[in-house]
């Protein structure tokens, strides 16, 4: 899947807004569709947050954080680098 021209660079946005502290990645997906940034298939942001870390622009972090996309689930958040 095309993933939407900004996806990458809201995401990198977002996160040094936010250096050195966590958030959920439902926090960045919601805000980017705010700006009518989005996919069809939530699932494909997985592959921007993936290219995002490895281009150390987040890491995981420690705080956990309650995914109401995935039936509350508990996991970890990312953090801006």
């Amino acid at each position: 899947m095309k993933q939407p021209l900004d996806a990458l660079g809201y995401l990198i946005r977002f996160a040094k807004r936010r250096k050195g502290r966590a958030f959920s990645p439902e926090a960045v997906v919601q805000s980017a569709a705010q700006k009518g940034i989005a996919f069809d298939d939530l699932r494909a942001w997985g592959s921007v947050f993936t290219q995002a870390a490895r281009e150390g622009h987040i890491r995981r972090s420690e705080q956990l954080f309650s995914r109401a996309t995935s039936n509350g689930s508990v996991r970890p958040g990312w953090v801006g680098c």
